[in-house]
């Protein structure tokens, strides 16, 4: 059912921070792409649009059994820290809202393993600002009834500067953009039950995830229409090149 929620109802921004990435780097091409915790291949499948090839690596098979095919792509079922691609195959690794799931040592050592000499690290985090457009309800909601219920993870950064600095790993651009996504009330349920407070209470055991859906449901019906509305998010992005590498373009 998660990957099922994911699929369905993450938001599709994918295609805006992968232009990003693109006008940062410098180049209208990618290469060789690895997209680490690609989920069901929403940011597999927008790299594919600019890339020689991609490969998506997740350790959910559920996740990958969703995820879209292409030409140019290739999914392999793995964790970040146990991946055994051979020494520069890549030109390029991007990890789209998944850092909070990966151990940075293990993952940034792999990585700074098996990208080019002059290739580089790219990630994107998309957060939802607890902001409905004309409710100011939601966040109010969010802080006083959700987040009491389903605690947000503590110490949860989108990058660590100093920990990819040790691997060899230094930041060369950075940026954010706004976006909106229109949910109905079902579909506003189903992404906030795909966010990392609700999963981790619901994979522990401390809730169901029946339960967790049908509080949420009701809690909603108080201020969000059947019908929904827009709902907004920032997605904040780094470009990370390695020691000795050559330089890569930087924002104005």
């Amino acid at each position: 059912m998660v990957a099922q929620r994911y699929a369905r109802v993450r938001p599709q921004y994918h295609p805006l921070a992968v232009s990003w990435i693109c006008e940062a780097a410098g180049s209208a091409r990618l290469g060789r792409v690895l997209d680490v915790g690609c989920g069901t291949g929403h940011s597999t499948i927008a790299l594919a649009a600019v890339a020689e090839s991609v490969i998506g690596v997740d350790p959910s098979a559920q996740m990958l059994a969703l995820a879209p095919k292409a030409g140019n792509v290739s999914y392999r079922q793995c964790s970040a820290e146990e991946m055994d691609f051979a020494p520069k195959s890549f030109d390029v690794v991007v990890v789209a809202s998944a850092m909070h799931w990966l151990e940075p040592k293990s993952f940034l050592g792999q990585t700074r393993k098996i990208l080019t000499p002059t290739g580089f690290l790219a990630i994107y985090n998309d957060h939802f600002t607890a902001t409905m457009l004309n409710q100011p309800e939601c966040k109010h909601w969010l802080r006083s009834r959700l987040f009491k219920r389903f605690p947000p993870l503590r110490g949860l950064r989108d990058l660590d500067v100093a920990a990819a600095a040790a691997e060899g790993f230094s930041v060369a651009a950075q940026g954010s953009f706004n976006h909106t996504v229109r949910y109905t009330r079902r579909e506003f349920a189903d992404f906030l039950l795909t966010r990392s407070n609700t999963l981790v209470k619901i994979f522990n055991g401390h809730e169901s995830a029946d339960s967790a859906d049908q509080w949420i449901l009701d809690e909603l019906a108080a201020f969000v229409p059947l019908e929904g509305g827009d709902f907004l998010f920032k997605c904040n992005l780094w470009l990370l090149s390695q020691a000795g590498s050559l330089p890569v373009k930087k924002d104005e």
